[in-house]
């Protein structure tokens, strides 16, 4: 009888932590000590490890091979990633994490921060996005002041606001895991996502109806956004109808994001200014706890069909075009590349129109948050090779390389 209790008990541990990653991972880092960590001193400066693992591993896709190499190591989520070359052609990386760090070169600081920031992982707060207009860098946070939880988004050279949202509703609900951050620069504007930061809260999701911030990718003109002033609100909504957008691309014009659906129901969307993608009355995925539908036909509904939906959830974390060989490889078609958590996997998309011909999975048994953007264009950052770069959750930075076209 004991033993059928034990397995009974591991086979529950397995598939809840299968469903929920992050309530592995968040226990898991208090066991995870490298001496390369330290604080030191108020500074609270780490160094990181640089190019400390040069073994290669080979994935095997349908027409190539794909290799990744580390090439930095650091023990935390990525908020955002940045690649250049320096004035001497140096390549350089500068990432900011989630718990409030940037890596720049081979160190680790904290980020100046407005003391109401907050971080705390019993709601999933932090840094959750950093974008850069001209010579500044601006984050898209979680803050807290006694009782009441928001967003803002801060310019982290002075700590001026450009947006600061209400105090949101269903404190006990609250998970800044949903907040979204995925951006995009359009013409002469910003394209930010907001989500709805919570699993179990119709109240909460219930914001992404409403004239807020909440469940939208807004509209920032940049000259407005480096202005030297406190520009709190001047936003326009782009569209509605969100639940946690993730990653957000442009290419020949057309925008395009990956999405969080709930259990299940993960979107690949095209997105059109003024259009509403239906979140909370509309997906196909279920809710949490209860497993309860909701309604299935998003253009019944009125809203916008997604171009495809993931069933089971592959958790989407990133979008942007693919490198250049795989392009003309896939000539004929739009190609796009995707990043995922739960399903620990690189994604490449072919579109024809705005009709998904083909979606292929590259497993590769880590976590995938972000690629290395060029922080002036926001598109992706490749090297004369045609690598690109991408984090991993607790794990590091990794030059990724797709070779052996057939």
């Amino acid at each position: 009888m004991k033993l059928i209790i034990y397995f009974l008990i591991l086979f529950i541990g397995i598939f809840i932590g299968y469903e929920n990653p992050e309530l592995i991972d968040k226990p898991k880092k208090y066991f995870k000590f490298n001496f390369t960590h330290l604080d030191i001193g108020n500074e609270a400066q780490k160094n990181i490890n640089i190019d400390t693992d040069k073994k290669e591993n080979i994935y095997s896709a349908n027409s190539f091979k794909v290799k990744l190499e580390k090439i930095i190591d650091f023990d935390s989520y990525s908020a955002s990633a940045f690649a250049s070359y320096d004035e001497n052609k140096n390549l350089i990386f500068k990432i900011f994490t989630q718990d409030g760090f940037i890596i720049d070169k081979s160190n680790k600081k904290k980020l100046k921060l407005p003391f109401t920031f907050y971080d705390n992982e019993e709601k999933n707060g932090g840094v959750k996005s950093v974008f850069s207009i001209k010579n500044y860098d601006f984050a898209l946070i979680s803050e807290k002041k006694f009782n009441c939880y928001y967003a803002s988004i801060i310019n982290l050279t002075n700590l001026k606001k450009i947006i600061e949202t209400d105090c949101l509703p269903d404190v006990e609900n609250i998970n800044f895991a949903g907040l979204g951050g995925a951006y995009v620069k359009f013409e002469d504007k910003l394209l930010i996502s907001l989500g709805t930061p919570t699993h179990y809260s119709d109240i909460i999701n219930n914001l992404s109806l409403n004239n807020n911030v909440f469940g939208k990718i807004i509209e920032l003109k940049q000259e407005e956004v480096i202005k030297d002033s406190y520009i709190i609100n001047t936003f326009d909504i782009f569209t509605s109808g969100h639940r946690n957008p993730q990653g957000i691309v442009v290419q020949d014009e057309e925008i395009y994001s990956l999405e969080h659906g709930p259990q299940g129901g993960d979107e690949f969307n095209q997105i059109i200014k003024g259009n509403n993608y239906g979140w909370p009355i509309v997906s196909l995925g279920t809710r949490y706890g209860n497993g309860n539908s909701y309604k299935r036909s998003h253009s019944e509904s009125g809203f916008k069909e997604p171009l495809f939906v993931f069933l089971p959830s592959i958790a989407p974390s990133s979008i942007n075009i693919c490198p250049s060989n795989i392009k003309e490889y896939y000539k004929n078609y739009n190609c796009f590349i995707g990043l995922s958590l739960k399903e620990m996997s690189i994604f490449i998309f072919l579109l024809k129109g705005n009709r998904v011909i083909s979606l292929e999975k590259i497993f590769i048994n880590k976590r995938l948050r972000h690629f290395s953007i060029d922080k002036n264009s926001a598109t992706i950052f490749f090297d004369k090779d045609y690598n690109f770069f991408v984090t991993a959750d607790n794990d590091g930075l990794y030059k990724v390389n797709f070779f052996d076209l057939r």
